[in-house]
């Protein structure tokens, strides 16, 4: 599993997907993420709630979220995905404060009406034109045209209050069950208490959140597990055996290994490094 804390300023994709393509690794990052359905059908599991994405939809994804894609029929999907750091926006936020790019980023989920979505998709093709390299003028355009996305953005946020898409029926129970385990990843849960709270078996249980989120029912709750720690390890001074048992690992030793396995360094090496890795 991916847990990224490297830093990139900006970067954007435009990728065609094959029939039931997921992310092999979810992961979390310290930068924003625009994701553009250009078409086909998908879902998005941010934190612990369940989103299906279909043509026209953007997807917003703050720093610091654990999210994931899945599929949810066989149809091919084409989708854009912008990422970018506080640096790159900085001079943006300034001029318009921070109070409304927060507004830009509350809703997770918006679907761009048809009639402005050939507005949308150009603007994303001018920036992914400008990222490529034009000439020396492109750094200044790509920054331009990010501003004037994200104004877009901001504008539609301030001027509808539509909700998110609904997602699928029995995915709100699968995201409440997201919800259970992020709240509770220091107790000692297992599939079979998860499965008898929702009335389900334990099998079926494991296949519908595999289904939904991307997840298997543990790596949902080691990974979650593993989002504190890191927090815990830069932020306190606890030592890393407390830090194993408030974030619900047996003992140290089985903590230190589902670190390595996920992060890739050892839980002290990570402090030391102050998490950039």
């Amino acid at each position: 599993m991916i847990l990224s804390d490297k830093q990139k300023d900006f970067d954007i994709t435009q990728v065609k997907g094959k029939a039931y393509t997921e992310m092999k690794d979810a992961h979390y990052h310290p930068y924003y993420e625009f994701y553009y359905l250009l078409s086909g059908t998908r879902k998005l599991f941010i934190n612990d709630t369940i989103y299906s994405v279909k043509h026209g939809d953007l997807v917003i994804i703050p720093k610091g979220e654990l999210h994931r894609t899945t599929y949810i029929s066989g149809d091919t999907h084409e989708r854009i995905v912008m990422i970018f750091s506080d640096a790159f926006i900085a001079q943006l936020v300034e001029q318009i404060g921070e109070d409304a790019f927060k507004r830009c980023i509350t809703k997770r989920q918006l679907t761009i009406p048809t009639n402005r979505r050939e507005y949308i998709e150009e603007l994303f093709g001018k920036i992914i034109r400008e990222h490529n390299g034009v000439d020396s003028y492109s750094g200044y355009m790509l920054k331009l045209y990010v501003d004037e996305l994200i104004m877009f953005v901001l504008r539609f946020c301030v001027n509808t209050e539509k909700n998110n898409t609904p997602a699928q029926i029995g995915d709100d129970i699968i995201s409440d069950a997201a919800h259970f385990i992020s709240c509770n990843y220091a107790q000692d849960i297992n599939l079979k208490q998860l499965a008898d709270k929702y009335n389900m078996s334990p099998s079926y249980f494991s296949r519908k959140f595999k289904l939904c989120t991307g997840f298997g029912y543990k790596e949902y709750l080691s990974t979650i597990r593993i989002m504190e720690a890191c927090t815990l390890l830069l932020k306190t001074n606890l030592s890393i055996t407390e830090i194993a048992q408030q974030c619900g690992f047996e003992d140290s030793n089985y903590f230190g290994d589902s670190f390595k396995k996920a992060k890739g360094i050892s839980p002290r090496d990570y402090r030391k490094a102050n998490g950039v890795i």
